[in-house]
């Protein structure tokens, strides 16, 4: 039996310490696997793209030999427990696993422009700036920028804006 044929298991860990957990873990000599998420998130009026863990406190591991025991990883630092069902500790099917990477693959390899729902088409409402509460009708968008087309004195006008300055109306 070699180390792949092994079972992944599910930890959960303290809030925001999945890094933490992932390194202690790694640390003692479990494989890990925290799958993260690209997003955009709305910093300082800009928008910005971060990773995020896809399954905020829980993180995927497995012995690295046969033979490793899982009983050091409830107390390592960071993690609050092993998930169980009853005494058994839950595992996590390898066709899950793959699913969840092939999804994480798939969400980090795509631009600001596929991960907002600021597309072109959609209308949308200022929410800073001197035009803020003016909605317009999304002309294009780039990583920085967003054209859009406004009624201003009584005239479609394209207006170039901040992504940040902006969010889907409803």
């Amino acid at each position: 039996m070699n180390s792949d044929s092994l079972s992944w298991y599910v930890a959960r860990t303290k809030p925001l310490q999945e890094q933490t957990a992932n390194s202690n873990l790694q640390r003692q000599g479990f494989v890990t696997y925290l799958p993260n998420l690209k997003v955009v998130k709305r910093i300082r009026r800009r928008q910005e793209l971060r990773l995020e863990p896809m399954f905020p406190q829980y993180i995927f591991f497995r012995p690295g030999s046969e033979q490793q025991s899982i009983a050091p990883v409830r107390s390592t630092y960071g993690v609050a427990g092993i998930v169980r069902f009853g005494n058994t500790p839950a595992v996590l099917r390898a066709e899950v696993l793959e699913a969840i990477t092939t999804m994480e693959c798939r969400q980090n390899q795509s631009s600001i422009e596929e991960l907002t729902a600021i597309v072109p088409g959609s209308k949308v409402v200022v929410v800073e700036g001197p035009l803020a509460g003016m909605e317009g009708l999304v002309s294009t968008v780039s990583m920085k920028r967003v054209e859009v087309l406004m009624q201003l004195l009584g005239a479609e006008t394209k207006v170039r804006l901040a992504l940040g300055c902006l969010e889907v109306a409803e």
